[in-house]
């Protein structure tokens, strides 16, 4: 009997295959008496064989070439590294089809620290140091830091994806407010109607909740839904596909949303707004979540279900990736070129120009460098919402943050 493991394996391949995913979960027992889940099995499949299960030729065939060409290219993957050295895992963006255990997620998103061995030097330190940036990354990293006091339970890979979401959500914003970007934001168009919305730096933002995140970090496993689960779901989904709903209204994905409400008081409701909950409400019952990317839902106009998943996978929902978060940050904090003014009155020799470093150091160092900029800004941060957290509460702690972001934010230019 195939695993729950096979079984997801089995519906990733078919909607590889372009098999409506309603055809493809009514298919899933047949396939499994025939013993043909997996590309390898299914690419050695006889097609009057898949023909009788599809029921369509032109399907048929189409699966039969899909599985025989996913087969060829994991056969010839495993040929061409015989040995590889052992590498840490790395982080895939969603969309790759790769998972991580939560665990090796966190560890590969994790984001630079700041030396405070001394707490005396640290703070000089960050008295005095000067960033060169502009607005997005540092409400990025305003985010981050802020929910690690509101939003505790959550983990930087969920802070990280809402930090992008407020970040692109401001950006639309502004772009529609000046005219540079036409038409309606994608939330304006109700796209992703019924997801649970968590307000963060006065944005709401659309969420998936990751089901399964905290089992699998205990098991230090591959996390699947339970049998019951997996049979529940495509019930569901299959039963979804002949409702009428809006359109571009997944009410597959809010099923999945609902999967597990007994264990948790966010569920979909029937009120619009009642599903809106500031990001201080969340408790440690919650589980992590996701944001909704709805831009890229939109573009992709898909009526796929929104498969919930602890760690960003292909078969996922759009989701904000936290690995682009990440790699703005790393990226975004420059110090400013030294503005001293070189003086002629003095006796004293200049010092010597220091060497010149090889492109490869040169790109090293300034990596270095702004990544060290990085660790003083969000530890910065930190000192900032650690010394308010409990004087004024979570809630209030989120509305004031905006304010403080803009004081020091850089200016623009009129025009």
């Amino acid at each position: 009997m195939a695993s729950v493991t096979e079984v997801q394996s089995l519906l990733r391949f078919l909607k590889e295959a372009k098999v409506p995913i309603p055809l493809a979960m009514s298919k899933v027992q047949e396939l499994k008496k025939a013993n043909l889940t997996n590309p390898e099995s299914l690419s050695k499949a006889p097609l009057p064989k898949l023909l009788a299960i599809f029921q369509d030729e032109k399907l048929a065939k189409q699966i039969l070439s899909t599985a025989k060409r996913v087969s060829k290219k994991r056969t010839s993957s495993s040929s061409t590294s015989l040995n590889p050295a052992p590498k840490k895992a790395k982080y895939a963006p969603s969309g790759a089809g790769e998972r991580l255990s939560p665990a090796d997620l966190e560890d590969a998103l994790a984001l630079p620290t700041f030396d405070v061995s001394n707490i005396e030097d640290a703070e000089a330190e960050i008295n005095k140091a000067v960033l060169y940036t502009n607005r997005a990354p540092l409400v990025v990293a305003f985010v981050v830091q802020l929910l690690k006091h509101t939003m505790p339970s959550q983990p930087l890979s969920s802070r990280l994806s809402l930090a992008q979401a407020v970040m692109s959500m401001g950006a639309k914003s502004k772009a529609l407010n000046l005219g540079i970007q036409t038409g309606a934001a994608a939330e304006d168009e109700e796209w992703g109607k019924g997801q649970p919305v968590l307000k963060v730096m006065g944005r709401s933002v659309k969420i998936m909740r990751r089901w399964g995140y905290y089992d699998q970090q205990e098991s230090n496993s591959e996390t699947v839904p339970s049998i019951k689960q997996e049979e529940e779901g495509l019930k569901e989904a299959s039963s979804n596909v002949d409702r009428d709903t809006e359109p571009n209204i997944d009410i597959a994905s809010q099923e999945t949303i609902k999967a597990d409400s007994s264990s948790s008081p966010l569920t979909v409701p029937s009120n619009p707004r009642a599903n809106e909950r500031h990001s201080s409400d969340m408790t440690k019952a919650d589980p992590p979540v996701w944001a909704l990317d709805l831009e890229a839902l939109r573009k992709s106009n898909s009526s796929s279900p929104l498969i919930s998943s602890p760690t960003p996978t292909s078969t996922a929902g759009p989701i904000y990736d936290p690995h682009t978060a990440r790699s703005y940050l790393l990226k975004s904090f420059a110090t400013p070129a030294s503005s001293t003014p070189t003086t002629t009155t003095t006796t004293t020799p200049p010092p010597p120009p220091p060497a010149k470093l090889s492109k490869a150091a040169a790109m090293a160092k300034e990596r270095e460098e702004k990544e060290n900029n990085l660790a003083r800004l969000l530890y910065a941060l930190d000192l900032l919402f650690a010394s308010w957290i409990n004087v004024i509460g979570p809630e209030e702690l989120d509305r004031r943050a905006f304010g403080w972001y803009s004081r020091v934010r850089p200016q623009l230019e009129d025009g």
